[in-house]
């Protein structure tokens, strides 16, 4: 019995060899790489009810530019939490009336990797202050923003949220 469980391991064996041997030669394939993911908020600041502007930052790291403030989620956080948190890092601001506004993921809108962005709309009641990697903060009135300075896809963004106030609702989530 032993000499035919022997002699039959022996031709499994041989007919797996060219088998492993084929899987061998296959080039590897790339680790799976998930894309990073970001979070924004356009934050409108307000002095009482009176609309002041949108919170815009310098960027101190490369890229330089200005930007929306925003920064990367935490493995095991929300993005709720991430957003929050964000703005208290690179702004200090307390969001209010936080709310979900479009989700960014074309693969090009940030050269140094492939980043999804989760953009937010919110309220606050301060001025910012900058903070982390941004070199400045400032509120800056909808009439001048400075289109050309913005880093990544910002300026798509900062479109998207301009039709979406003045009355595009659909720009709040455009169908894929």
């Amino acid at each position: 019995m032993k000499q035919t469980y022997t002699k039959y391991l022996f031709y499994f064996l041989i007919l797996l060899t060219p088998v492993v041997a084929v899987e061998a030669n296959e080039p590897p394939k790339a680790a799976h790489k998930p894309p990073i993911l970001t979070t924004t908020a356009i934050i409108e600041v307000y002095n009482q009810d009176q609309f002041q502007g949108i919170v815009l930052i310098e960027r101190g790291k490369a890229p330089f530019g200005k930007a929306i403030p925003g920064g990367k989620v935490e493995y095991g956080e929300t993005v709720e939490n991430a957003v929050r948190r964000e703005m208290m890092e690179e702004v200090n601001l307390e969001l209010k009336d936080l709310r979900q506004f479009h989700v960014y993921s074309d693969p090009s809108r940030d050269f140094r990797h492939h980043s999804v962005e989760v953009a937010h709309l919110a309220k606050a009641f301060n001025l910012p202050a900058a903070g982390d990697d941004a070199a400045k903060a400032f509120v800056v009135k909808l009439e001048d923003i400075p289109w050309k300075e913005l880093a990544f896809d910002h300026a798509q963004v900062l479109h998207d949220y301009l039709d979406y106030r003045n009355g595009n609702a659909s720009a709040s989530m455009i169908k894929p």
